[in-house]
């Protein structure tokens, strides 16, 4: 099944790279052998200082027996962590060829280690001492890994290990278009977002200048902010009437939902910008100008179909388009036939693939690929398909299968729901 757009928008423009407070220090591929019934450590140098908010550990390592290994990080200042102390029955930790394979990593919130087994991959482990010990460190100097061998005749090597540190300080994101800029500032505490404030200035006045909860939507959240994508920030003339736009892409939080962007608008009466929001649900969005224009579309997927008919791991949802007009997003999905044609065509590939399960689920592919089906006029064949994928059983036994409506209750709610939603006119 394809994937949904999970992040957001992206447009190639001048936006200057901020200076980023999570990153992640690598020694690199190597092999470093450990020495037998001694210790060992590994340092890795951080040139970039500020208060330690966040801390995770990567390790892919060689020995025998990792029960008789103590691997703990050690920070500059020596506050030391133990990341694991002889657990586990077998060899290793991680698999595959040093910092290309499969690393074991290390994160407060992750799983116990009692519950694992070597080389614990998969998960990522809760190290045997909270990282929090760290925060408020000076993050700049050298970080060690120690490696403690209990017992004699296993010897070991280190092939890779990472650290991804987190940073309390203020760090800024710049997009600028013509004569407008924007610049977004915030901390990072956690791999959270605080203290937002969005800058906007044009022809060298500063017109925005407040912090976000001040700008944002109504009901949106206001504290615990999560950026969407590398580029939360894009300015884009995004109705090709000379005037830029600001835009800027939140993200709510939770197993799914929901992202939204704030959409700024010159107003030219009285030299101030007004805004709207614009709510992607679970799938986010991208610009893009399908008819080369020069103007873009902001392409995402009819989030309504999620949990409509499947589970969301099941969930399919099918195209839809927008475009910004003065301070409003029209849908002009139908205005692009050859894109929902493609989308439709992606979408009964997809069905093709998945009806080959020994217990397929296909409902939630084939309610996108109708809807699809509505925007080009092929709307008789979808449906002619999908009868036939009733009669096969496909769609399910009764009249409801894991919650949701199954048969011919499928088929009837897929066709009172294509009228609600407006594909069927």
């Amino acid at each position: 099944m394809r994937v949904l757009l999970v992040a957001l928008g992206f447009l190639a423009l001048a936006a200057a790279p901020a200076e980023a407070a999570t990153r992640t220090y690598s020694s690199r591929t190597i092999a470093r052998s450990l020495a037998d019934a001694a210790t060992t450590e590994v340092g890795l140098r951080v040139a970039d200082a500020g208060p330690v908010s966040k801390v995770r550990v990567f390790v892919r390592l060689d020995h025998p027996a990792t029960s008789e290994l103590t691997v703990s990080l050690v920070s500059p200042s020596g506050v030391s962590v133990p990341l694991i102390a002889r657990r586990g029955t077998g060899s290793n930790l991680g698999s595959g060829a040093g910092c290309g394979g499969r690393l074991t990593g290390f994160e407060d919130d992750g799983t116990e280690l009692a519950e694992g087994s070597s080389p614990f991959l998969d998960e990522p482990w809760a190290p045997e001492r909270p990282f929090a010990r760290f925060q408020g460190e000076e993050a700049r100097g050298t970080w060690r890994l120690r490696i403690e061998d209990a017992e004699p005749g296993g010897r070991g090597t280190l092939r890779c290990w990472k650290l991804e540190l987190s940073r309390a300080v203020v760090e800024t994101k710049r997009a600028s278009r013509g004569r407008v800029t924007a610049e977004l500032s915030f901390v990072e505490r956690s791999f959270q977002y605080e203290q937002l404030r969005l800058r906007i200035r044009r022809a060298g006045a500063t017109l925005v200048d407040a912090p976000l909860a001040r700008l944002n939507c109504d009901g949106c959240p206001n504290r615990g902010f999560l950026l969407a994508g590398e580029r939360p920030l894009t300015v884009s003339d995004l109705d090709a009437d000379g005037e830029p736009e600001v835009l800027l892409d939140l993200y709510t939080g939770g197993a799914h939902c929901c992202s939204y962007s704030l959409i700024f608008r010159h107003r030219r009466e009285g030299s101030t910008y007004g805004r709207i929001a614009a709510y992607w649900g679970n799938v986010g969005y991208r610009l893009v100008d399908h008819d080369r224009d020069g103007r873009p579309e902001l392409a995402s997927f009819d989030d309504r179909f999620a949990y409509a008919f499947v589970a969301y791991a099941f969930t399919a949802e099918p195209v839809r388009l927008w475009h910004y007009e003065h301070g409003r997003l029209l849908d002009v999905t139908r205005a692009f036939p050859a894109v929902a044609r493609r989308d439709a065509d992606d979408l009964w590939r997809d069905y093709l693939v998945a009806r080959r399960d020994p217990e397929p689920e296909v409902r939630g592919i084939l309610a996108a690929y109708l809807a699809d089906s509505y925007l080009i006029g092929r709307e008789e064949l979808a449906l002619r398909r999908i009868e036939a994928a009733l009669a096969r059983g496909e769609l399910g036994t009764g009249r409801s299968k894991g919650g949701f409506p199954a048969g011919r209750a499928y088929l009837g709610k897929l066709r009172l729901f294509m009228r609600r939603t407006g594909y069927a006119r």
